[in-house]
């Protein structure tokens, strides 16, 4: 058996389980993924159009580990699976003080999402001509925009994976986003505001965008251009669900990927069981919320994905893993070793991050406010996993006063350090959580679809200030 293009999935998982089959698992873990993936990225403004269509690139990758020690190796066939497996054999490894690799759960599941409108299934010339008309509604829609952007973005990715523990997995999800920014202009100033969608869906999802949700976006941008600036100092705040995705991703994200935290990278580790937040707060990095784009059934070490509780009620319960920190740290893994894809490294990754709901409404929430900021529509965020500091912006949000929402102001930065800020919260929203779909790199690169989420938050210690 050699190239993998054009086989059957049960080909491929009867090969990887005849493999694995003879590897002892008491003298070497091995596993084997299967990773395939096509996708159409189309950008349209006002002064180009781009298109990038790649249609499916597979690849495997198969790795062993012994005496503290991984070895991984990539390849294009089947039949170079058998020389690796030889190499894998006769390999002699040991560290002084070998992390012993625990041994998890076999198990089987073979799932796939579907659309109503599976992405593969539509024509990229279908695909353009509707992201062509949304382009033509949002110029159309007020004389103020000077230039209409429209991204789109489908992925359809299948993921096998068998190892000699028991697994045999396989999982077909489609992810598919759209962006809107129309840009306007009135005199000298310029502005935006911003819409997206996404989810595990198909095509429907951009097919269902109404007249209505495109002239909001651009009627967002266009009152962007009254909008105030934001005051300077520390003032009570309120942010908006979006914000609260933005903030758990950037506070309890990277500096809970215990990688980190074996890499004495994170100023988290210290706080592991201790309060780092009020009471109220409670957060969770969760791969199976239905419908999200950081949604799977398992990651690409074959652990069952479950929700992860990060906080609760305020203390620091759990962090993120792979298999190797979770054995290393004692600890269970809910399934959060991620790979960009098969030439990419395995790193402990989020998937959708959020804050619990509470039980205050928005109107009680703001009561509370003689004089502060609402922050509203997340758009950009930094931490500082070893300091303990945080910076995220607004692309807008309001001035509170008397417990009312006053005027319209521009984007807004929010700094602090993060204990500061989420102890101070004293009120948390009603549901539904509200989540947004994104990607997330670590670092640079190995970038991964995430998402982020929450209810409405007030804290009352926060440095504010136009971005």
């Amino acid at each position: 058996m050699g190239e993998i293009s054009g086989r059957s999935y049960e080909e491929i998982i009867d090969r990887f389980r005849e493999i694995v089959a003879g590897l002892n698992r008491r003298r070497i873990y091995v596993d084997i993924l299967y990773d395939a993936s096509s996708y159409t990225r189309i950008y349209k403004s006002r002064m180009e159009e781009r298109f990038v269509i790649r249609p499916q690139v597979a690849g495997i990758v198969i790795r062993g580990y012994k005496g503290g020690v991984w070895r991984e190796f990539g390849v294009q066939g089947l039949e170079e699976l058998d020389q690796v497996v030889e190499r894998l054999k006769k390999w002699n490894s040991a560290t002084k003080h070998p992390v012993e690799l625990r041994e998890f759960e076999g198990w089987s599941v073979d799932k796939e999402i579907k659309g109503a409108l599976p992405p593969e299934e539509i024509s990229v010339e279908e695909k353009v001509n509707v992201v062509r008309e949304i382009h033509r509604d949002l110029q159309k829609a007020d004389a103020k925009v000077i230039n209409p952007i429209v991204v789109y973005y489908d992925s359809t990715m299948e993921r096998i994976f068998v190892n000699n523990e028991g697994c045999v997995l396989r999982q077909k999800i489609p992810r598919i986003r759209i962006f809107l920014q129309p840009i306007v202009k009135e005199g000298a100033r310029v502005e935006f505001d911003y819409y997206s969608k996404s989810g595990e869906v198909g095509f429907e999802l951009i097919k269902s965008i109404s007249s209505e949700e495109v002239n909001k976006a651009v009627q967002n941008s266009v009152a962007l251009l009254r909008a105030g600036k934001a005051p300077s100092g520390t003032f009570p705040v309120v942010v908006d669900p979006d914000m609260a995705g933005l903030i758990a991703h950037e506070s309890f994200g990277h500096g809970l990927e215990a990688d980190q935290i074996l890499r004495d990278r994170s100023y988290l580790k210290r706080y592991i069981g201790k309060r780092v937040a009020s009471d109220l707060c409670n957060i969770c990095d969760s791969p199976v919320v239905e419908g999200e784009i950081g949604t799977y059934f398992f990651d690409d070490e074959g652990i069952r994905a479950v929700r992860t509780v990060l906080v609760e009620e305020g203390i620091l319960k759990n962090v993120l893993h792979d298999r190797y920190t979770a054995s290393a740290m004692q600890m269970q893994p809910g399934g959060n070793g991620r790979r960009e894809s098969f030439s990419h490294k395995l790193h402990v990754r989020m998937s959708n991050t959020y804050f619990e709901a509470g039980d205050w409404t928005l109107e009680e929430i703001l009561e509370g406010i003689q004089y502060g900021v609402m922050l509203v529509r997340g758009f950009y965020g930094m931490e500082d996993p070893l300091a303990g500091g945080m910076q995220v912006t607004s692309k807008k949000g309001y001035l509170i006063e008397k417990g009312e929402c006053t005027q319209l102001l521009g984007a807004i930065t929010m700094s602090g350090y993060v204990l500061d800020v989420l102890q101070s919260i004293d009120a948390v929203g009603k549901g539904p959580v509200q989540h947004r779909g994104g990607t997330c790199g670590k670092g640079h690169e190995d970038y991964v679809p995430v998402t982020t989420g929450g209810t409405y938050l007030r804290a009352q210690k926060a440095v504010v200030g136009p971005a």
